[in-house]
């Protein structure tokens, strides 16, 4: 090794002790300004780390967390240090993280044979055959009413997150040199994303059309609108029967209907400035719901994901 190297190395090593032994004194003279030396030096919770270092004297806990117990904010069994997901509770088989149901049947996505596609729990998550169908249908559509009676009052549950969450997501696009002609790109409506001829399953998944009318509604979709004067382009493509078809008692359909483009089959809410088309100028903002009280916030091309909880009448957030 070059001597000089060695030098340095050398230098640097004994200037980290000699800050680290000043911390430690200067420590020890702080704690003797409000305790006497006893107190100071006394090891009172026996974890080997005295008083006066100790973040926890009372409690025993690691050197390496200061003295103090590793915490377990959601009470789940993982410390957070080993939890993926240390705000919100799950087995520790999935890293202190829930297990997703990403098509809503009741059949968690590591059990269910087919994780994107509604089936029933006796077929493995997966939907009947053709022949099968009728009873099917009927136990879907049984299954959708119960959910939207049980979720009746989520949309106010929404409007005391949504339009804070687009606010926060267009943070930093609005100052960019492209902001001027981008638009605002939001995943919406589930039609068709799947479809088997073969299977009962037709690809419309409506408990997660009834979540997105509701979390994108028309008070946030009219707020981006205001305030930003963008574009907004919605995902999917509808013809404008089956727009229609979806629109019974749907305030936020009846609103967004009028922006219906023949041409496209999208819908574009336009905004002040006229947008340029592509990638690089799209503001994209995926919303998927774990659960309608659990959802997942996306932008791609930040590669930026919150997760948002309701819980206890508010919403947390915690970013990954």
């Amino acid at each position: 090794m070059d001597i000089r190297k060695i030098v340095f190395f050398l230098a640097f090593t004994g200037t980290y002790f000699q800050a680290q032994h000043s911390e430690v004194q200067e420590a020890l003279k702080k704690c003797r300004k409000e305790f006497n030396k006893k107190t100071c030096l006394a090891d009172e919770d026996k974890d080997s780390i005295l008083f006066y270092l100790d973040n926890c004297p009372t409690e025993s806990g690691p050197i390496e967390n200061r003295g103090c117990p590793w915490p377990d904010t959601d009470k789940d069994g993982i410390l957070d240090k080993d939890d993926q997901c240390p705000e919100i509770a799950g087995p520790i088989e999935n890293n202190g993280c829930i297990w997703s149901d990403t098509d809503g049947d009741g059949v968690l996505d590591k059990d269910d044979a087919c994780p994107i596609i509604p089936g029933l729990p006796e077929l493995h998550g997966c939907p009947p055959k053709k022949n099968d169908c009728k009873e099917y249908r009927e136990k879907a559509n049984i299954k959708f009413q119960k959910f939207k009676t049980d979720y009746a009052d989520i949309e106010s549950i929404y409007d005391k997150i949504n339009t804070i969450i687009l606010d926060y997501m267009m943070k930093g696009y609005t100052k960019t040199s492209a902001s001027k002609s981008a638009y605002i790109y939001i995943k919406y409506i589930s039609n068709n994303a799947y479809f088997d001829e073969h299977s009962c399953y037709d690809g419309i998944d409506n408990e997660y059309n009834f979540l997105i009318t509701k979390f994108w509604n028309k008070k946030a979709l009219e707020h981006a609108h205001t305030k930003y004067g963008k574009d907004i382009y919605l995902s999917t493509k509808l013809s404008y029967e089956d727009l229609n078809a979806l629109r019974a008692h749907n305030e936020t359909l009846d609103y967004i209907i009028k922006y219906y483009d023949q041409e496209t089959m999208k819908i574009k809410i336009p905004g002040k400035n006229k947008s340029t088309i592509g990638a690089n100028f799209s503001m994209p903002i995926i919303v998927t719901f774990i659960n309608p009280y659990l959802i997942k916030v996306e932008d791609a091309k930040k590669e930026m994901i919150i997760s948002y909880e309701y819980k206890d009448g508010q919403w947390k957030s915690y970013k990954k």
